[in-house]
């Protein structure tokens, strides 16, 4: 079968803080209607998925308002901003992020889980 590279979907990084997720550019349009997020994990595989939640969705109560996180958006980046998610996800992959600095790793967009998914 014929593929093409496409260098949309072959750049897309998240960047890991001590306070929140930075996803680049790339991943930014994926996030036109995005209101929250939610975030899961697959340990196996060692990766972090990030399900975009609409306004409508979010505000329907059919999912807890806990499991929710802001985001915010500007012309360059998305951010998930979260301490209690960021300790989470260092404890259950055993991470260290260094003081004043980061972890980034290749992310992109799942067509059939909807969701970002940042490979550890």
């Amino acid at each position: 079968m014929l593929e093409f590279f496409d260098l949309d979907v072959n750049n897309g990084t998240a960047s890991i803080y001590d306070s929140h997720i930075t996803l680049n550019k790339t991943l930014l349009k994926y996030f036109e209607d995005a209101y929250k997020v939610r975030v899961g994990f697959d340990k196996d595989e060692r990766s972090i998925y990030i399900f975009l939640i609409n306004k409508d969705y979010a505000l329907s109560g059919e999912i807890p308002e806990t499991s929710l996180i802001s985001i915010s958006t500007s012309k360059t980046y998305v951010r998930v901003c979260s301490r209690a998610l960021i300790d989470h996800i260092c404890k259950l992959f055993g991470l260290d992020i260094p003081k004043k600095s980061y972890l980034r790793y290749d992310a992109s967009y799942d067509e059939n889980k909807k969701a970002i998914v940042i490979q550890l």
